[in-house]
């Protein structure tokens, strides 16, 4: 009896400050919605600061200057070798493949970046990207036989992972 003459309290209880907290949203929220009671922020408001309740273009235009503005301060360009380092510098065995394949694709020389993806792929068969990176290689210098072959291979893959 002791028990449930505790536990009829606990919910009694708990039910007025639930009501209570939901008496003062609503006469928040209806003095908030008021005429002239000004937008709602949802910031703590300051002079400087408004908030509106509904950004306009305006404001979207506003905030996108303000953000092109601090971007011409603070921000800059980083090149990939500089992302990469930022990192613990570390580079793995298939980065590094990348990274020459891309080198040697950037100064044209695609058959050289295929001999490389070849022998990545010959000892990582199912290494997907990769197999992708060469099949659009191969099809790029006109060996489409080969490179629907890869293109299967790919299939492949995805269907016994299925």
């Amino acid at each position: 009896m002791r028990y449930a003459l505790a536990f009829l309290l606990a919910v009694v209880g708990l039910t007025a400050a639930a009501v209570a907290t939901f008496v003062h949203i609503s006469s928040v929220s209806i003095v908030a919605a008021a005429p002239g009671a000004g937008p709602v922020a949802d910031t703590v408001p300051r002079a400087e600061v408004r908030t509106p309740a509904v950004p306009t273009a305006a404001d979207y235009a506003r905030y996108a200057e303000a953000d092109h503005l601090w971007r011409e301060r603070n921000a800059r360009q980083y090149t990939i070798a500089e992302l990469r380092a930022r990192g613990n510098g570390k580079r793995t065995p298939r980065e590094a493949m990348q990274d020459h394949v891309f080198q040697l694709t950037r100064r044209g020389d695609r058959s050289g970046a295929i001999t490389e993806l070849e022998q990545w792929v010959r000892a990582h068969p199912r290494d997907e990207q990769s197999l992708l990176s060469l099949a659009r290689l191969l099809n790029e210098v006109g060996r489409t036989r080969d490179a629907v072959s890869r293109y299967r291979e790919i299939l492949a893959l995805h269907n016994r992972a299925n």
